[in-house]
């Protein structure tokens, strides 16, 4: 019985992770989405290697 507590815990835990990391991707690239538009909107061009 306590084998099937620890890994309930542990999946409980897996999943907790997983969701945190996926909410900060998804709040980093609405907030890069958010930038770009800003910055087309007031015409700002810059100069990077790392993309348009």
């Amino acid at each position: 019985m306590q084998l099937a507590a620890e890994v309930l815990l542990g999946m409980v835990m897996l999943v907790t992770v997983v969701v945190v990391l996926a909410v900060f991707v998804w709040g980093a690239k609405k907030d890069g989405d958010e930038d770009k538009a800003v910055q087309r909107r007031l015409g700002i061009r810059r100069k990077t290697r790392l993309g348009p």
